[in-house]
């Protein structure tokens, strides 16, 4: 027994839906949940459904080849993705800036903490810093989320993330997304864009990790910064204006890292 997918349209493009997973928001039409603007995130078609049959067959093993449940997750996050395609049955749109990105509130409520209250308007359980200044209104019969201090570019890779543990990091864009990741909540961002700061971690940009590490409570990109400055301090410290405005802005953090740079012994001992 195998499976066949059918070519179904995707509502958006009228194109196969299993053609590439694409989609975002608008900017030139004016309503809720209308789009031009798109985005790409891998192939579906790169490999065939009809080729593994593990799918359908409980009992179905082999020994050598790809790992079935790998797989499977590959295509639940290809699936998931293709619901960006599916304005049809959005129920929601976030406003940024002057795009409106369809999506839909179980996707949001799942992923996101923040945006799970918001919907329900619990918004007593948040943190300080948490859902800040996010307002709601209706368009359309669609709930509108207007996300204030966020990029179009930055929130686009925070929707693709939500429906698909995936994205594209890179070093211009980690510490917007390591920041996205504390304000709405999204706890495995907060791990994934945390593992590739851990890693390019510099001289000029230790400081700037380190104040979103301790806002938004993530506990590697403080430890791995604090480890950084503790071999670099001096190099750190000499970049004079730099430190002078980072000392009078967050006294809470240079007293951390001072201390530590005192007490290296202590703080390699410490589990983290």
């Amino acid at each position: 027994m195998s499976l066949t997918l059918p070519n179904l349209p995707n509502g958006n493009d009228k194109s196969d839906s299993r053609q590439g997973i694409k989609q975002i928001s608008s900017t030139e039409e004016q309503g809720a949940g209308k789009s031009s603007e798109r985005y790409v995130i891998g192939d579906r078609n790169k490999s065939n459904w009809n080729d593994h049959p593990e799918y359908a067959t409980p009992e179905y093993s082999k020994a050598d080849g790809p790992n079935p449940k790998l797989d499977l997750l590959e295509h639940l996050s290809n699936d998931f993705a293709e619901l960006l395609h599916r304005r049809d049955i959005s129920d929601c749109c976030l406003k940024v800036q002057d795009t409106y990105m369809s999506v839909h509130r179980c996707i949001l409520a799942a992923r996101s903490n923040v945006f799970a209250n918001v919907i329900s308007t619990n918004m007593v359980r948040l943190k300080a810093g948490q859902g800040d200044q996010l307002e709601k209104s209706e368009k359309n019969g669609i709930l509108v989320i207007t996300v204030p201090n966020t990029d179009t570019e930055t929130m686009k890779q925070v929707i693709l993330f939500m429906y698909t543990a995936r994205c594209n990091i890179n070093e211009d864009n980690a510490i917007e997304l390591l920041n996205a990741a504390g304000r709405f909540d999204i706890k495995s961002l907060k791990v994934f864009s945390g593992s590739f700061i851990a890693e390019h971690i510099t001289l000029h940009n230790v400081l700037n990790l380190m104040k979103s590490a301790y806002d938004y409570d993530n506990k590697l990109v403080r430890q791995k910064c604090t480890a950084f400055f503790i071999d670099n301090a001096q190099e750190i410290m000499a970049m004079k204006e730099t430190w002078k405005i980072f000392a009078v802005n967050r006294p809470d953090i240079i007293a951390e890292l001072l201390y530590w740079n005192v007490n290296k012994e202590e703080f390699h001992r410490q589990k983290f």
